[in-house]
């Protein structure tokens, strides 16, 4: 044991070394001296110290959980090795551009970089037994149960890191179940499948393991085959002209180099859609639109329809002679000027929509009535069209492809676009002999981001004035702290009150989390409006429903103030500490919103009774209930049914840089 030193667990896993040092800051200089998502070892400057923080233990919060602190032993650090899957790793690995041969004249650079590159065909009928061998594994649970491929390697652009994709229909168990299943299945063949591991709670559940014979990592999803529909459009688009799997594979590979592809970034998938959609537009119009491929086709899958024409002699002639270094020089120029703020990619109708005719079904073009229908009957949700690049689903019209850039990853895309544009201006007029160098061994310099991070909302003095009880900031701190943790679900911890005496200033600072996209109500709100809850019941059922729906994993830690500047005078403010400020702006919207409305409803009990009747009397007419609004980034202020009456009114964003 070592005296000066203490073990604590019970931290939440997000929970950083500088949290722990302000928890025990009151104790002198303090050092974190090893922390992961389940221990932290502590360094105190004296015993004392040591002995009165032990027993704390299970007394002390961080982050609403009460930590357990123990002396210090060394055996207590031994834990489970970590399970590193090494061969997937080596899998994942991918040639660097200084190990190419970029001599010679374009097309011999190119033909070097696909040969170096790209999967073989040898290899891509190689990975076939894959598929083979899990059909037959998963078929000792699922008798007839089939694989079905999807994916890169199906659509013709496997490069040599590419992993397998596969769908498995199980029918009608449950998928979460299934998971495991297939997992303990798959387990019972080690010489086939290594490293295997399942993802239950996922949005889309998946088993990945590493395919032994063929040296191939491999995702199995159970729960929509629209991404097979999805491959079969896209290989028939790549293969309609033997121009576009060079440009694509090519494509695909300068963003694998720099590093702003992949999963959590700007996935294949969405680039790959990027390069059709360029494809589409004119002058190039090599490519016609989805929809008008679909003209007489129909076939209806999760709600969606994923027929289509493929009948490559069928196409409409395209007059584009472009080359190869042409084509990729226009895909470049065209994104380093396409409008990311404002518009949306819409490979469906093979031209761009606004971004703003999302915000009502009836400013959408009458070719989306599909996407309406299935808005209207709920059947699917919106699509996340704020984010910083929108990329529609050519099939499932609700799913931007490119939700997970984040505004600095954006930043960062839009610099490589310009400086791989600027170096094909330079380039052209020399049959682009030094393009292929530039743009994949060179870099731009990304530019700083100017992000909103913080959101503020004033509480109208006139109504603190009005609120009955004497103790008003008490009123105002409990009903802002129900909502966030019985409306919202995010748990609070208290950081620090500074009350500033004489002056009657205070402020109350708190920390939380914001773990889903608890803003994305308008679909849920339909069914909660017949149930006879109160505003809180409902709330609070409403995100529980957000939150065991939403595909999308979010990780916001944020600092919520509740200043009181004098006895009539208050306002709240939300800003972000960690986490990505695109997604924070979205919350922080959504934050002005309810304190227009769920926070003016809650202290409508608290007024005195002239002033509730008042309240109640501006309000006949109207309609008595609470309006959900999907949030929008481009707005700063949002009206309900009741915010007219709300006495909360006056919002406000404030501006950091962040570097």
């Amino acid at each position: 044991m070592d005296p000066k030193r203490i073990y604590v667990s019970g931290f939440p896993s997000f929970t950083q070394s500088q949290d722990l040092m302000q928890v025990f800051n009151q104790y002198g200089t303090i050092k974190v001296e090893k922390i992961n998502k389940k221990y932290a070892v502590v360094l105190f400057p004296d015993e004392e110290s040591v002995k009165e923080v032990i027993e704390r233990s299970g007394k002390i919060v961080n982050y609403g959980e009460f930590l357990t602190i123990k002396p210090y032993n060394r055996k207590l650090e031994t834990t489970a090795p970590k399970r590193e899957f090494t061969r997937s790793k080596q899998k994942e690995s991918i040639i660097a551009p200084q190990m190419l041969d970029l001599s010679g004249d374009f097309y011999q650079q190119l033909d070097n970089v696909l040969s170096a590159v790209r999967l073989t065909q040898q290899e891509v009928c190689a990975v076939s037994s894959l598929y083979s061998d899990l059909q037959d594994a998963l078929r000792t649970l699922w008798p007839g149960c089939v694989a079905t491929p999807f994916g890169s390697i199906t659509t013709g652009l496997g490069i040599k890191s590419s992993d397998a994709d596969c769908f498995v229909s199980l029918g009608t168990e449950r998928i979460t179940d299934a998971v495991g299943r297939a997992k303990r299945a798959l387990l019972r063949e080690p010489r086939l499948f290594a490293e295997v591991l399942a993802i239950p709670q996922a949005h889309t559940p998946i088993v990945k393991f590493f395919h032994v014979p063929t040296g191939t990592n491999c995702d199995v999803t159970f729960k929509t085959p629209l991404g097979t529909y999805n491959s079969r459009l896209v290989s028939f688009m790549l293969h309609a002209d033997p121009r576009l799997v060079p440009l694509a594979v090519l494509v695909k590979y300068w963003a694998k180099v720099h590093g702003f592809s992949g999963s959590g970034r700007l996935t294949n998938y969405a680039l790959t859609v990027m390069i059709l959609f360029y494809l589409q537009q004119p002058p190039v119009s090599v490519l016609p639109s989805v929809r008008s491929l679909q003209e007489g086709f129909d076939q209806i899958v999760d709600g969606w329809n994923v027929a289509f024409d493929d009948r490559l002699d069928r196409l409409p002639a395209s007059t584009n002679t472009s080359s190869i270094p042409e084509l990729l020089g226009g895909f470049f120029q065209y994104y380093s000027t396409f409008d990311f703020d404002r518009l949306v990619i819409c490979p469906y109708l093979g031209r761009p929509i606004t971004k703003e005719s999302f915000k009502r079904l009836s400013s959408l073009p009458p070719e989306m009535s599909l996407y309406r229908r299935n808005l209207e009957s709920g059947a699917a949700g919106a699509m996340r069209f704020t984010t910083s690049i929108c990329v529609q689903d050519p099939f499932e019209l609700c799913h931007n492809v490119a939700s997970c850039v984040s505004s600095r990853l954006y930043e960062e895309v839009q610099a490589y676009f310009r400086f791989a544009a600027l170096a094909y201006d330079t380039e052209k007029l020399k049959d682009c002999r030094q393009l292929l160098r530039t743009i994949l061994l060179r870099k731009p310099k990304i530019p700083r981001l100017k992000a909103k991070t913080e959101f503020k909302a004033t509480i109208s003095s006139y109504v603190i004035q009005n609120i009955e009880s004497q103790d008003r900031r008490s009123v105002i701190r409990d009903e802002m702290l129900r909502m966030f943790k019985e409306m919202c679900k995010i748990e609070l911890s208290e950081l620090e009150a500074d009350d500033k005496g004489p002056t009657k200033k205070r402020k109350d600072k708190y920390m939380g989390v914001v773990t889903g996209a608890i803003w994305r109500r308008k679909q849920y709100t339909k069914t909660h409006n017949a149930a006879r809850l109160g505003l809180v019941e409902r709330q609070a059922q409403i995100t529980e429903e957000i939150m065991n729906a939403e595909k999308e994993k979010i990780n916001l830690k944020f600092c919520l103030t509740l200043a009181f500047t004098s006895e009539s005078h208050a306002n709240a403010t939300v800003k972000l500490k960690e986490g990505d400020a695109a997604v924070f702006k979205e919350f922080g919207t959504f934050f002005l919103h309810i304190m227009q409305n769920w926070f003016g409803n809650l202290l409508k009990p608290h007024l005195k009774p002239k002033e509730k009747k008042k309240l109640k009397e501006d309000k006949e007419g109207k309609e008595n209930k609470e309006t959900e609004l999907d949030v929008t980034l481009g707005e700063e202020r949002h009206g309900g049914a009741d915010e007219e009456t709300s006495p909360t009114n006056d919002t406000s964003e404030t501006h950091d840089d962040t570097t």
